[in-house]
């Protein structure tokens, strides 16, 4: 029957051609914005290696000196350092707290810009060399609170317990410092002038946000001289203060919380004015994205209602106007599920014929660079994926430009296919 279909196919080439052009250029820019769209998805939907579920942060301030609370420098017993983690203890100890911890521009969808190179002493410094990494400067309990784990899916605090500031880099700086060896326990040093530093830990592969890919960064744990020296350095009142509740909680829930805590709230001058969920930081850094991609979407969904209507009304208007030919093949004989068949099968071998024209298409587009091969590469999963889905789509196109028209034709009696003919 493939062959009778290719003939026939070939016998009515000076129609089929047009429609061929038309399937070719359809298929061409729906499967452009299919790889699109599977691109932003995939990204989208891949891990970020932290979770902000529960998780908020506190607005630190300090108090002024006209304010009458104030404490004069002359008075102070303690260290703003001192001041900080008597604050996060307070917190700490409320029932419906799980845990607390302080950044440095280092919160998630805070996109700190925090850079320091960094160079592994035994292994590829080539590369190393030329770049820096983004660097997160936290306290050790940044990775309970945002549940952070190595690469294996091991809980990352018990390995960096008792150490002084320990180094924590992500599964993407491992695999460019030592290409799939294994980076824990290695040596890394900031410059040639400092002490090496012991890799404590990898972590897995950490995104900004949700529409980027996973970059090589690392994590410096602040403790003990190490903590004072961050919190002396940026203030204790510029820290990202970030807790994790034990279970789901409002703004309202939140806002009881600090009024149940009243004066434990203020250590010294150092004091918590208020509080907002992680995931209104990332509502805010995602809202031009979003809109973005819906913006996309919606024009995919108009072009695609488009392609719709071109295709369908394409196969229905040819397979109306074969509707004598059609008719008379009832007359000699042909059942009505044969010629469905035989109709489906003529539709889909003009479709496939379409991809070389389009698998050259795809060839140059990668080959040109056009393609988002940046989130995630360009590989023969990505393509199958892609392609299959748009001459799936297509093929239900196809089918149901056929099947309406095929039905009318059906109905149609042998005597009244004859006077056709």
């Amino acid at each position: 029957m493939i062959k009778h279909i290719l003939k026939i196919i070939w016998t009515q080439r000076k129609n089929n051609t047009w429609i061929f052009l038309e399937l070719v250029v359809v298929i061409c820019a729906l499967w452009w914005m299919t790889d699109q769209l599977y691109v932003d998805l995939r990204t989208y939907y891949s891990p970020l290696g932290y979770d902000i579920t529960n998780t908020w942060r506190f607005k630190l301030s300090k108090l002024n000196p006209g304010s009458p609370d104030f404490i004069k420098e002359e008075d102070y017993v303690s260290n703003q350092t001192e001041d900080l983690l008597t604050l996060m203890s307070h917190i700490r100890q409320h029932p419906s707290v799980e845990e607390v911890c302080a950044t440095y521009y280092s919160c998630p969808y805070s996109y700190g810009n925090s850079w320091r190179g960094l160079t592994p002493i035994d292994g590829d410094t080539t590369i190393a060399s030329e770049r820096s990494f983004q660097i997160r400067n936290v306290s050790i309990e940044y990775f309970d609170v945002f549940r952070i784990k190595d690469k294996n899916g091991n809980l990352i605090t018990p390995q960096i317990e008792g150490i002084h500031n320990p180094i924590i880099i992500s599964e993407d700086m491992e695999e460019l410092f030592y290409h799939g060896e294994q980076a824990k326990g290695r040596k890394v040093k900031y410059s040639e002038a400092e002490e090496a530093i012991t890799i404590a830990a990898v972590s897995a592969p950490i995104r900004v946000d949700d529409y980027s890919r996973s970059d090589p960064c690392f994590f410096n744990c602040a403790t003990g001289s190490g903590f004072v020296d961050l919190v002396t350095g940026f203030g204790a009142e510029s820290a990202e203060l970030c807790v994790r509740m034990k279970q789901y909680a409002t703004l309202d829930d939140m806002n009881k919380l600090l009024a149940e805590m009243g004066e434990r709230l203020t250590v010294n001058n150092l004091y918590v004015y208020g509080v907002r969920a992680t995931e209104e930081f990332r509502n805010e850094s995602l809202g031009e994205r979003d809109s973005d991609r819906n913006k996309q979407l919606s024009l995919m969904l108009f072009l695609l209602v488009n392609v719709f209507f071109g295709i369908v009304g394409t196969f229905w208007l040819r397979t109306q106007y074969r509707q004598a030919e059609l008719g008379l093949r009832i007359a000699v004989g042909a059942s009505r599920v044969s010629l469905k068949k035989y109709l489906f099968i003529e539709g889909l071998c003009l479709l496939i014929l379409t991809l070389p024209l389009v698998a050259l298409f795809i060839a140059n587009m990668a080959y040109m660079d056009k393609l988002d091969s940046y989130r995630i590469a360009f590989s023969f999963v990505r393509f199958f994926i892609t392609i299959g889905g748009t001459y799936l789509l297509m093929s239900g196109m196809i089918c149901l430009g056929i099947w309406f028209p095929v039905q009318k034709v059906n109905k149609i009696a042998p005597a009244e296919a004859l006077h056709y003919e």
